[in-house]
């Protein structure tokens, strides 16, 4: 045995003068680096390896350094969670879930009133990270629903010299109070695994009820007749800054003719349930019902429709009376599981932009405007907004029958047969967009009606005219010809019923499709660009919200107009309406008709002060006058024609997008609808601290 240990002290005298000899060579001036190690075959392979890697924003290529970190947070602001509700953590480290829900890390109830939560993990401490708190619940299939998420544009984030510091407590849903775009800010959860239903009580009429005055007011709830207790109800009554959606409270919600008040029923997918709708008189016993009406799962049909509906007597088998009730079903993007928590831009406009210069419909409509230097709704007249210094372009959206979505404002043209000679407006038929093929559509002949002189456009309908000339483009054609610099504000049209009970037009595309195919072209073509989109349907509208975080949104609005004829649709017929929705409907904001303002400008505040943002347009703001008005006013954004001609080419510099800084921030729509891994342009995270590893 000695003679073992003094051999194990001679080795390791060995080894201590070995450590000491490469400590004097390195002292001597002679330095090791990776040539001393590897030859130079294998130096140049390291190198082609490295030049050939894509940079990956989420990567981890750095020495670990495990730390025990405990994540430690309250729920302030008057949040309460539901019994079914728990609390993660997600961020873009792997021990995190790289942003994903269903990887989210769940945190522990710390007391019995469920406000406080923590988590203890071992976490590489080598580099910076982000996270964000969100609250979820689960399904009867175990598959996470997100309730809401933290969405300030500029996640949590801990850097390398914070990780041995005392974690603090974090307060949900607060973050970065001193900056822009910081501050409380929660995001409702976009849809994944259950779909909405909507019941609209947005007319001014809906109740007829034998013996009751038609201004009478009543006290409504809605109750679901299902066995299993899988359905959350919210409802929404418009008042302004108090539009919100809300869980329904047992006395139901007070509801007077002529006001918009919305039910929003969340249910699981292919879960199918019956409600009651009950009827209280608000002056009489709340615990008696004046009548009821029932709603079937086989009434709900398709994405959208008008319910008839009996109502019966309380207690009795008796007919009193007919509730008109319309409906809207939004269901879940196909594999909107590729979406993740990485940012929302639901409501990224920071106050401190300036007022954005936006083309309408490039230079200006055409048709109808002998003064307009290019088409309207082209790639050309696109691109000339640029040139005239503007910030954004305005452009109309439809889809055609096989559902491709081109770029066109009204909801068909006129044409004839290829060989037919025209002699005036009666030689010509009118076809509608949705009833034509993406192939037939270019195949068409193309007349536009000016008053009663006809005018032949198909000449820029053919193949052989250069594509930024040609009209009816693609959507994904605009998205890859313009750049990115140019913001556009994407309006999705869909005919409306006129107060007068008169559509627009006619519809029979299925809504959601309608609606899925303009956002899966728009995440693949056209993220990583300023992009609102938009639309004067606002049932539109909530499903671009419900369904995807990506994207801003907006309603376009006649308001109250003596030039336009009013929709049935109390949302839409006034400024303050508007903003109510945009409230309940958690969208950016709204876009007016100038003509709302120009005899009380200060209302534009309505909705300013409510951090929504404000567009304005019309034919009135071709004056310069007028425009440097509302710039004064601080509106965001002034969608007008002839740029060319009275933008701001003349004292602008330059665009506003035009800022690298500005694209590498729209940049993270591209990861954050899981389109991309990486921010295009913007360089991978560099470490603080550790060497990077070949």
């Amino acid at each position: 045995m000695y003679r073992s240990r003094e051999r194990l002290n001679v080795l390791k005298s060995i080894s201590i003068l070995c450590v000491q000899l490469q400590l004097l060579l390195l002292c001597g001036g002679t330095f090791v680096n990776e040539t001393s190690v590897f030859g130079p075959e294998k130096l140049q392979a390291f190198k082609i390896f490295d030049d050939e890697q894509q940079p990956q924003i989420s990567a981890r290529s750095f020495i670990c350094v495990p730390l025990f970190r405990v994540f430690s947070l309250e729920l302030g602001n008057n949040i309460h969670l539901a019994a079914d509700e728990y609390v993660a953590v997600s961020g873009d480290h792997p021990a995190l879930g790289s942003w994903q829900l269903d990887k989210a890390m769940p945190l522990k109830e710390q007391d019995k009133a469920r406000s406080k939560w923590y988590l203890r993990l071992w976490i590489c401490a080598s580099q910076r990270f982000y996270y964000r708190y969100l609250v979820y619940s689960k399904n009867a299939e175990g598959k996470r629903i997100l309730r809401s998420w933290e969405g300030q544009k500029v996640a949590r984030m801990l850097q390398t010299y914070e990780m041995y510091r005392s974690p603090g407590v974090d307060i949900y849903g607060e973050a970065y109070p001193t900056s822009v775009g910081g501050g409380f800010h929660l995001e409702r959860g976009w849809l994944q695994h259950e779909y909405v239903i909507e019941l609209k009580f947005v007319w001014q009429d809906h109740f007829v009820i034998s013996g009751i005055s038609s201004n009478a007011k009543y006290r409504l709830t809605l109750t679901p007749l299902n066995v299993m207790d899988d359905t959350r109800i919210e409802v929404s009554r418009f008042s302004y800054n108090h539009s919100a959606f809300r869980a329904q409270s047992q006395q139901g919600v007070k509801y007077i003719p002529g006001t918009a008040l919305i039910y929003r029923i969340y249910q699981p997918l292919d879960t199918y349930n019956a409600f009651r709708l009950s009827l209280y008189q608000s002056n009489r016993d709340i615990k008696l019902s004046l009548g009821e009406a029932y709603i079937f799962p086989e009434q709900i049909k398709g994405s959208r429709g008008i319910l008839q509906l009996p109502i019966f007597a309380s207690l009795q088998n008796v007919a009193i009376g007919e509730v008109t009730l319309p409906y809207l079903v939004v269901q879940p993007m196909p594999k909107v599981e590729a979406g993740n928590l990485r940012a929302s831009f639901h409501h990224y406009w920071p106050d401190n932009w300036p007022t954005l210069d936006v083309g309408h419909r490039g230079l200006g409509a055409s048709y109808f405007q002998s003064s307009t230097s290019f088409t309207e709704n082209t790639i050309e007249s696109f691109l000339a907004v640029e040139q005239a210094k503007g910030d954004m372009v305005q452009l109309d959206v439809q889809l055609t029958k096989d559902y491709v979505p081109i770029v066109w404002h009204g909801f068909g043209f006129y044409t004839s047969e290829r060989d037919q000679p025209i002699r005036d407006r009666f030689d010509l038929r009118f076809v509608l967009i949705r009833e034509l093929t993406y192939s037939e559509l270019k195949a068409s002949r193309v007349f536009i009606l000016k008053r009663w002189t006809v005018k032949e456009y198909t000449h820029l309908n053919v193949r052989d005219r250069s594509q930024s000339q040609r009209i009816f483009p693609k959507l994904s054609e605009v998205y890859e010809d313009l750049p990115k610099n140019l913001g556009l504000l994407v309006e999705i049209k869909w005919p409306q019923l006129m107060a007068s009970g008169v559509l627009e037009s006619t519809q029979s595309l299925n809504k959601n499709n309608y609606v899925d195919r303009i956002i899966q072209t728009t995440i693949r073509y056209g993220c990583g660009r300023p992009l609102i989109f938009a639309s004067f349907d606002a049932d539109i509208c909530t499903m671009l919200r419900l369904k995807q975080h990506v994207f801003p949104v907006i309603l376009m609005s006649i308001g109250k107009s003596n030039i336009w004829d009013p929709y049935m649709d109390l949302r839409t017929q006034s400024y303050q309406q508007a903003v109510n929705f945009a409230q309940s409907a958690e969208i950016l904001g709204t876009a007016l008709h100038v003509e709302n303002f120009q005899n009380k400008q200060q209302s534009v505040e309505l909705g300013l002060n409510l951090q929504q943002v404000l567009f304005l347009w019309g034919n009135d703001l071709q004056n310069v006058h007028l425009l440097e008005q509302f710039r004064a006013l601080d509106v965001s954004g002034l969608i007008y024609d002839h740029m060319d001609q009275v933008g701001p080419s003349a004292w602008k510099r330059s665009a506003f997008f035009r800022a690298h800084q500005l694209l590498e921030l729209f940049g993270a729509q591209c990861v954050a609808s899981g389109n991309s891994t990486t921010i295009p342009g913007v360089k991978p995270a560099k470490p603080t601290i550790w060497p990077k590893l070949r």
